[in-house]
């Protein structure tokens, strides 16, 4: 439901135009892959690989150089149609938990500020006090509609994220990074709700540095290395039986 096409992004470098001149440098070579649904994908790769860049690009918030981003066979970037496609289908959680600096705000009023999104693109109205509990026991805080948020440690403010992601009613949910910022204690709760989440079959990409909150949480892994997909395949086939050389240092440098 979810591919790309032959994609291909590159960059300005400031540095660069002050020695050449006017240059880009490119990022991601002839990047071609699909989600299906009901799947959850992990996307992996060291800092400068490229995963962050494909990512954005998958979650429509980055427009390709050439090549071809498609959701549900629709163009994601080609018409205005093909980005309300992507809109009404897909939401992001982004690595920055904060869901907002105003120790005022309530839980209940961030995720019906989902709801309000929801409903401004047509979909159908719902109970509002029913659907905000239902979304909060989803993500594992039943009961915390009347929180303030500024109360909240790091992982129940990213699992509210995730509630307020989840109002939107989409059809693919993309993480970015989701568990960068926390200690691997609260990392566990964010891998139980996408693990739930999994278990209900809910379409996901998830881009992250951690290898093991991969392997549990995504049922397909692509490695990115200098730009291009280096492995791609079950978590057991990726950790346990890598093809690529390449893979098997990043994998033994994360054993060790």
């Amino acid at each position: 439901m979810l591919e790309l096409k032959n994609i291909c992004v590159s960059f300005r470098s400031e540095r660069q135009d002050k020695i050449f001149g006017h240059t880009r440098q490119q990022v991601l070579f002839d990047i071609s892959l699909s989600v299906k649904k009901g799947t959850c994908l992990g996307i992996l790769g060291e800092s400068g690989s490229g995963k962050s860049t494909m990512g954005r690009v998958l979650c429509g918030l980055l427009r390709p150089d050439s090549g071809e981003a498609l959701l549900d066979g629709v163009s994601v970037y080609g018409s205005r149609a093909g980005r309300r496609n992507l809109q009404n289908k897909l939401s992001v959680v982004f690595q920055d938990y904060t869901t907002s600096a105003n120790p005022r705000f309530r839980v209940k009023e961030i995720i019906g500020e989902g709801l309000t999104v929801r409903e401004r693109r047509g979909k159908r109205r719902l109970d509002r006090a029913r659907e905000t509990a239902r979304l909060l026991e989803l993500v594992g805080l039943k009961g915390y509609e009347r929180r303030n948020t500024a109360a909240l440690s790091g992982g129940q403010q990213q699992r509210v994220a995730i509630a307020r992601a989840l109002a939107l009613q989409p059809d693919v949910l993309c993480f970015d990074e989701p568990t960068s910022a926390l200690d691997p204690e609260l990392t566990g709760e964010i891998l139980k709700v996408i693990k739930d989440l999994a278990a209900e079959k809910m379409t996901m990409v998830i881009v992250t540095h951690e290898m093991s909150f991969a392997r549990e949480a995504a049922d397909r892994i692509i490695f990115m290395d200098n730009g291009v997909i280096e492995e791609e395949g079950t978590p057991e086939e990726v950790f346990d039986n890598p093809k690529s050389e390449r893979t098997r240092e990043f994998i033994a440098g994360y054993s060790d």
